[in-house]
């Protein structure tokens, strides 16, 4: 999502935040006939939900670990200077 750029887990955080903030007051200003139980368990609803979001958002953004651990072992037994082309030819050369 372009909306949410390079850093989800601050926009997301605001967001939540901003909608925990909002409930109560809406509450406050009866807006909505609420108890606390029913404030409490929408805010949880959302902070619960938005952690969820946060996290997918989070991981398909990051590198598969496995992939990452071979490249940086190749990458160590290489000599100094060697440019990253070659380390993934290496490796793609070891897979056939």
């Amino acid at each position: 999502m372009t909306l949410l750029g390079r850093e989800p887990n601050i926009v997301l955080g605001a967001l939540a935040e901003v909608i925990k903030a909002v409930i109560p007051m809406l509450v406050i200003f009866r807006v909505f006939h609420w108890t606390a139980e029913q404030v409490a368990q929408v805010m949880l609803v959302v902070g619960v939900s938005v952690a969820a979001l946060n996290t997918m958002l989070t991981r398909a953004q990051t590198v598969s670990v496995a992939k990452s651990d071979e490249l940086i072992k190749t990458a160590v037994a290489m000599p100094e200077g060697t440019r990253i082309a070659t380390v993934k030819a290496i490796m793609e050369s070891k897979e056939t």
